[in-house]
């Protein structure tokens, strides 16, 4: 018999099963991109309920990257100006939000000195770089035997998630023990229906991780802006192979192994299935808080640690992460600075794309239309950027100059961290395939 006020507890902590306790959506469109969760892991809540029902066909793309469901990242590309909204939106930023993860290398920070920053404008260059030394072809310990141990790095390794799942299994069955010969049948019926409806749901949503529409390599650079509004103060410039680029951001992913529907039982069976599951879930939820025992505190219990599971040991943006280095075998290391205004954000960009060789500048209509003002500036920034100095004096009185030296110290800065970071790669992949010790990212602080 627990105390009155474990009883008052008991009659509350379960209905957080009805509550948006866990982050089911992000979850689920992990699940849908690359797999990883395991089946004791799926307790849903009402809007997670109507998410589940209403993507059973997910064949097309994952969850959250659907149109109607996703906040649009416009795109224009640095070297024909074309713009479009990415077919990716919610994939892309996950793939680079992670802080930690052996996938993104730790993020880099050029600061700038200019305090006066009534606009600020913040930009996140992205490399996007091949990470071919992970698929080396040394032996498996032997790649071990490079990798840091901290937990970091363990964490996108898939014997890390077997051990996770294990763990999860294992403190899945001492629960159900326990509730078996204490006779907590409410929490035994939960702790039986979670995992069945893990189940069904790897049925209706699972297959195999999603790829690339196109994998191979190439040899030209190409840099793509992307922003949520083009008067927005948020930018992300993603530079690397143009192959990867396009197939990030303006492609939709893929699953191999073709469209499956030839199923032995229909989709809309499993979905009444789930649907049947999900209804059962809640009602043992509140018939635990009504009984106020036992029961309560085990459903508690287990939905606490499934809730911790996803948001701190395996999160879904590592996952991520790791799908992009494991299954595109491309790693992600994001630069990231301020500027003080749209002007300098524009000149660094000019700087850094490898097409404004070839005088390819269309790119910045969308964000600043033409105009005589603007051709001045335009015409001034490439000068500046091909000669490096002014056409004359009448130049450097112009409102606009002290943007673009500002633009081009930041873009200089940055080139500099893509230049080492590039170098690293290749020496780091030429010491991979000589079964050489590995060579880490470094994390630096450059000033301008």
């Amino acid at each position: 018999m627990l105390p009155d006020w474990a009883q008052q507890l008991a009659g509350i902590l379960p209905l957080t099963a009805l509550i948006e306790f866990t982050d089911l959506p992000t979850k689920l469109h992990v699940f849908e991109l690359a797999g990883g969760v395991p089946f004791w892991n799926w307790p849903v809540t009402p809007s997670g309920a109507r998410l589940l029902l209403s993507t059973l066909d997910n064949w097309d793309a994952c969850c959250l990257d659907r149109e109607e469901r996703s906040t649009v990242l416009q795109c224009v590309d640095g070297r024909y100006g074309d713009c479009y909204p990415s077919s990716t939106p919610t994939t892309t930023r996950l793939a680079v939000a992670s802080k930690d993860s052996a996938a993104v290398a730790r993020t880099i920070r050029v600061p700038n000195p200019r305090l006066n920053m009534p606009r600020c404008q913040s930009l996140t260059v992205v490399l996007l770089g091949s990470d071919n030394d992970h698929h080396s072809s040394a032996p498996a310990n032997a790649r071990g035997l490079c990798r840091s141990d901290s937990w970091a790095r363990l964490r996108d390794r898939r014997t890390a998630y077997y051990a996770f799942s294990i763990t999860g299994w294992i403190a899945l069955c001492g629960l159900l023990a326990a509730s078996l010969l204490c006779g907590l049948y409410i929490a035994l019926a939960y702790l039986v229906v979670l995992p069945l409806t893990g189940l069904v749901v790897h049925r209706t949503h699972g297959g195999p991780p999603r790829r690339l529409a196109d994998e191979t390599p190439s040899e030209f650079r190409r840099m793509v802006v992307c922003t949520s509004s083009w008067n927005g103060t948020q930018w992300y410039a993603f530079v690397g192979g143009s192959r990867a680029v396009n197939s990030l951001l303006n492609k939709p992913l893929f699953r191999p192994g073709g469209n499956d529907r030839s199923r032995l039982v229909p989709l809309h069976v499993w979905g009444i299935f789930l649907q049947i599951l999900i209804a059962g879930q809640w009602a043992l939820a509140v018939a635990s808080c009504a009984v106020m025992d036992w029961n309560a505190m085990i459903i508690s219990v287990w939905i606490t640690f499934c809730a911790l599971s996803t948001g701190y040991l395996m999160r879904p943006k590592d996952s991520v992460s790791d799908w992009l280095r494991e299954g595109c075998r491309i790693k992600a290391t994001p630069i990231t600075t301020t500027l003080s205004s749209r002007r300098a954000l524009l000149s660094a960009l000019v700087y850094l794309n490898p097409d404004t060789k070839e005088g390819k500048t269309s790119w910045i209509n969308p964000i600043l239309a033409q105009c005589e003002e603007r051709k001045e500036w335009e015409s001034a920034l490439l000068h500046v950027i091909e000669t490096g100095k002014p056409t004359g004096d009448e130049q450097t009185k112009k409102y606009w100059w002290k943007f673009i030296t500002e633009g081009l110290e930041i873009g200089k800065a940055i080139e500099s961290i893509i230049g080492e970071q590039t170098k690293r790669r290749c020496t780091h992949g030429s010491a991979s395939r000589t079964g050489s010790e590995a060579v880490s990212f470094t994390t630096g602080v450059h000033k301008v």
